[in-house]
Formats: C-alpha cells, structure tokens, sequence
C-alpha cells in the first residue's frame, strides 16, 4: 500500500511539473498578437493629413488650396475625419465582364462607434465621368475596428480610374 501511495504521488509531481513547463512555453509564446484591434499611429503625419495603412497620406480638403486628386484612391471629403480612421487598403480589378470593382479597407481609431458614407465616382481615361456617381452608402464600425466598402461600375465601357468620397454620417 505505501509503494502505491508513493507512484501516485510521483505521478501528480511529474504531471504537476509537466503543467507547469505547458504553462510558461504558452505564456512566452512570440506568434501571438498582444491586441485585438487595429493599430492607429497617427504620428509622423504632417499636420493635417491622415495616413494611409501602406504609409501614404490621405489630404482632406482645407478651404485654402486647390490640389489635383491621385485618382484610383480614396479621399476624405469630411474633414473632421482626421486623426479618427485610417484608410488601411484601396483597390480596385477587373471582374469577368471588364467592369472595374472597388474595394476599400477604412480602420475606425475611435473608442466610440462610427458611420461613415463612401460614394465612387467612376473615370474614362479622360479623366471625365463614365458614369453618374454612386450614392452614398453607409458603412457602420464598431469602436477600434474595420470596415469596408465595395462598389462595382455599370457601363460599358469599363471605367478606367476612380475616386472614392468619405465623410461622416450627417
């Protein structure tokens, strides 16, 4: 009986010391992420601007200056969206009939919910309409996270560029 005791207590410390090994390798583990959400670093962005998640820098109009739009990208139309989201990702392909599909990324930095509207405005290769802009449509984030926006042109022929509009819900 007192050989049995002694197995069993020999296996709770080897199972105990096993625990204890699981424990420390899951908690110094380096492949998992310490947040949840996205990260919105607004730092080293002249004043102004908003960045872009591929390091780029969204200008929302000021009222003092004309500045030509890049076209196939985002721009924010409301200006006090700077400093609260970020545009992570812009892009925009070709489906099977050759209209041009947009998708675009947006990153709410806020600790509160937001609704922002996005409209596209599709482009020949003259840089005129191809055809009427989209309506507003709404996108609803929650605090400290993503949300997307997509929107496929309608004519024939196929746009060329684009340029998409955001502002805040009014």
């Amino acid at each position: 009986m007192n050989c049995a005791l002694l197995r069993i207590a020999s296996l709770l410390r080897a199972l105990a010391a096993i625990a204890i090994v699981g424990l420390i390798a899951a908690c110094a583990s380096p492949g998992i992420p310490h947040s949840t959400h996205p990260e919105c670093n607004f730092r080293g962005a002249p004043d102004g601007v908003t960045p872009r998640g591929d390091g780029s820098y969204l200008f929302p109009p000021d009222g003092r200056s004309m500045v030509p739009l890049p076209l196939s990208t985002v721009s924010l139309t409301d200006y006090t969206l700077r400093n609260r989201m970020l545009v992570q990702q812009v892009q925009g392909r070709r489906d099977t009939s050759g209209n041009l599909s947009v998708f675009v990324r947006y990153v709410n930095c806020t600790d509160y919910p937001m609704i922002v509207e996005s409209r596209t405005q599709f482009l020949d290769a003259q840089q005129a309409p191809s055809e009427p802009v989209t309506g507003w449509k709404r996108t609803v984030m929650p605090p400290k996270s993503l949300g997307n926006y997509q929107e496929v042109s309608v004519r024939q022929p196929p746009p060329h560029n684009f340029i998409v509009e955001v502002r805040e819900q009014s």
